[in-house]
């Protein structure tokens, strides 16, 4: 069974950022697998890497379309991006140097902080950037 599981709740009714979220999703599950398995550091590290890089992209993607829909609460939704993307940087960069460890508490945030930014700051969104090209 997965940490995580995508769930039709999740669904914001876009194909390309419900398939964005689906895949971050994987990437945190393959982060947890890695960690269950007692993976070495450096393949903790690159799955990290993974998961940053992926979330930039997706955050850019959705910041796209919400700034071509002239959604009125992109401002905020760009702070909880970035706040999120500092916090993940952050325990990557105390991993690297050797101070910390893909621990529990890094797996707990990443589901309920998705999880949660999913069900309910992007769901606001979702009737406002439908049938919007990026």
């Amino acid at each position: 069974m997965a940490f995580v599981e995508w769930r039709p709740e999740f669904s914001v009714g876009v194909l390309e950022i419900d398939a964005q979220h689906q895949r971050l999703l994987d990437i945190i599950n393959q982060l947890h697998d890695a960690m269950k398995m007692g993976s070495k550091p450096a393949m903790l590290a690159q799955v990290v890497n993974e998961l940053v890089g992926y979330t930039r992209y997706h955050f850019a993607y959705e910041e796209k379309l919400m700034e071509a829909a002239n959604y009125r609460e992109l401002e905020e939704h760009r702070r909880k991006h970035r706040a999120m993307v500092a916090q993940v940087e952050g325990f990557r960069d105390l991993e690297t140097s050797g101070q910390a460890t893909v621990s529990l508490k890094l797996m707990a945030f990443l589901k309920e902080w998705l999880s949660r930014h999913i069900l309910e700051t992007d769901q606001r969104y979702a009737g406002c950037v439908a049938g919007v090209k990026a």
